[in-house]
């Protein structure tokens, strides 16, 4: 029998994530922001939108604000990073991917905005797939934990372990490359205790 163990904290931290993406897909799909009742609701304007670029529109780094704090109780804090990496990263681009649609679905957008606005979407979700295949070929290979930032110029790679060889370094560093078909100088590899 095999079983698994999970900590109180990982847990809570997954079931928020969940609940956070259902809530999203629920608002983007029911109409669930839409007012009842038309009489009692206040006109609203909308921003024009063919005034607003798709270039100037970037997400906040997951790493901006962050400090790093020690856990008093000696708490699994490298698994703790990568679950709350990975919810910041699907929360950031969903407002991105949300804002883009918008763009996207509203009649009042330039087909010059549109289409730029489709061809980040797709990007995005090109992107997404890089990172997440990359991350389970990083587990595949024999690392804990493994989180992927990836560009189309560079690519961020965060592993657990305390500190990584030449050749653990270099199999990453080629794997990463053809992937994703970014130069070797162009990734970089984090240990992460």
């Amino acid at each position: 029998m095999f079983s698994v163990i999970i900590k109180r904290r990982t847990l809570t931290l997954i079931l928020m994530g969940i609940c956070g993406v259902l809530l999203l897909l629920a608002g983007l799909k029911g109409n669930l922001f839409e007012k009842k009742n038309p009489e009692q609701s206040m006109p609203v304007s909308q921003p024009a939108v063919s005034d607003i670029s798709i270039e100037e529109i970037t997400p906040q780094p997951f790493f901006a604000n962050k400090t790093e704090e020690a856990a008093p109780d000696g708490g699994d804090d490298s698994a703790d990073f990568f679950v709350e990496y990975r919810l910041e990263r699907d929360r950031t681009r969903g407002q991105r991917i949300e804002w883009l649609r918008e763009v996207i679905n509203n009649v009042n957008s330039a087909g010059e905005t549109r289409q730029k606005a489709q061809e980040h979407l797709l990007a995005i979700s090109s992107k997404m797939e890089k990172e997440i295949e990359l991350e389970n070929l990083l587990r595949a290979k024999g690392f804990k934990d493994a989180a992927v930032i990836a560009d189309d110029r560079a690519v961020t790679v965060i592993v657990t372990s305390d500190k990584l060889s030449i050749s653990e370094s270099t199999e990453i560093n080629n794997l990463v490359s053809r992937r994703t078909g970014v130069d070797a100088q162009n990734i970089i590899i984090i240990p992460k205790i």
